[in-house]
């Protein structure tokens, strides 16, 4: 698209490709949160949307989508990238920054259908958006919080030599639940072996939308 490049962006590991998705794979990303994200009675996010009903949370994952595209701007964006494996639409993986040009910090976040979880696509996902982040964008460091019954989420930073970044208490429904903060640093990324390769195409013609 001429006059909104990100859409030629797209990161690619061994099994996943990760892009703006379409209108209509949009809708298939609804449509695989409205099957499910987490497990029953479980609260991994700040924002109730995962525990709603079906519709409802298939109708946040639109309007997520085009907030995040109506709001961009290069000191405060929200880039949301669907992830397809075998051209399926399995997620969706986040980062995002206020201020980046100044900071050098970014921040992840990222999601999975229940169908598609324990199979080591978080993993990849998350080497893509940290090699964005460092290798493309040359970020200083790059945080990731979760919830502390979201194992899957905090084993996934392990990998990667996250570090601890404290702990802070949020309401969820009027419940408090604490959240994790951990934190990379480029030389941390830098200096890890990287086992998933990720190549990166189309970031010339959009950098300029992030700083």
């Amino acid at each position: 698209m001429r006059h909104w490049p990100l859409t030629a962006l797209e990161l690619t590991t061994a099994e996943l490709v990760l892009r703006l998705p379409s209108d209509d794979e949009l809708d298939s990303l609804a449509q695989v949160a409205a099957d499910g994200v987490v497990p029953d009675g479980a609260v991994y996010f700040p924002q109730p949307w995962a525990s709603a009903p079906p519709a409802e949370r298939a109708r946040s994952v639109l309007q997520n989508h085009w907030w995040a595209r109506g709001d961009w701007t290069s000191e405060n964006w929200r880039l949301l990238l669907a992830v397809f494996h075998d051209g399926q639409v399995i997620g969706q993986q986040n980062l995002s920054a206020r201020g980046f040009a100044a900071t050098g910090e970014a921040r992840t976040g990222f999601w999975l259908g229940r169908r598609f979880q324990g199979q080591g696509y978080g993993t990849q996902m998350r080497a893509a958006a940290l090699a964005l982040a460092f290798d493309g964008l040359g970020a200083a460091r790059v945080t990731s919080t979760a919830f502390a019954d979201n194992a899957a989420s905090r084993a996934v930073s392990r990998k990667f030599g996250y570090r601890p970044n404290g702990v802070h208490r949020v309401a969820v429904d009027s419940h408090p639940y604490d959240v994790h903060e951990e934190v990379i640093e480029a030389a941390g990324w830098h200096g890890h072996t990287k086992t998933i390769p990720v190549d990166t195409a189309g970031l010339s013609g959009c950098i300029s939308f992030f700083r």
